[in-house]
């Protein structure tokens, strides 16, 4: 009798995505709040110049995010996802600060955000080349929603010089597709395996 190879897969549960909503709305809040709190972006309306419906979109773009990856990109879970997760966490966190910081000298931003993909090139060229739809729908997608929500003037870039949003923003999505890659992969982890054959 021939031995059949049994393999495990992982499937994302409503738990998990509740945790990437959780995380998305908690970090994407914080992170813009950067870019409110140094005058990057002014919205148009809400509380402490910070919409109320914020949280829940960066929640809901999260998960999408998450969904996506895991169904058109090849993310590897494994025991050191959440600490690779965490790393890339804290490397995002420092790109987006830098942004926020340096909004008024958008070419000296740009080198930063390259600068910032030059130092782990090895892990981001693993990432893309895991996910490549996944990195080209991020890095594509997010500048182009961003410049519509400003031509619809919920908010808009006090430095901006490609078009209505600043030359840096594809480069920091860029800089976020690694995060993506590795949260997915932490809520993957985090999911009870199933037997496959």
């Amino acid at each position: 009798m021939a031995a059949v190879a049994i393999t495990e897969r992982r499937f994302l549960t409503a738990k998990a995505l509740l945790g990437v909503a959780v995380i998305g709305a908690a970090l994407g809040t914080a992170w813009d709040y950067l870019h409110v709190g140094t005058h990057t972006t002014i919205y148009a309306f809400g509380v402490g110049r910070l919409p109320f419906w914020v949280p829940l979109e960066f929640a809901a773009v999260y998960v999408a995010g998450v969904l996506g990856i895991a169904m058109l990109g090849r993310p590897k879970p494994d025991r050191r996802s959440l600490h690779r997760f965490a790393r890339e966490g804290s490397w995002l966190t420092i790109v987006y600060a830098t942004t926020a910081v340096a909004h008024r000298l958008e070419w000296l931003v740009v080198g930063a955000c390259v600068a910032a993909i030059a130092v782990r090139i090895g892990s981001f060229r693993d990432v893309v080349r895991a996910n490549p739809l996944p990195a080209i729908a991020l890095v594509i997608s997010g500048p182009v929603v961003e410049a519509i929500l400003v031509a619809a003037h919920v908010f808009r870039y006090t430095h901006a010089s490609l078009g209505n949003i600043p030359i840096w923003l594809p480069l920091l999505y860029a800089n976020a597709v690694p995060f993506a890659v590795r949260l997915t992969e932490t809520a993957l982890w985090l999911s009870p395996r199933t037997a496959t054959t």
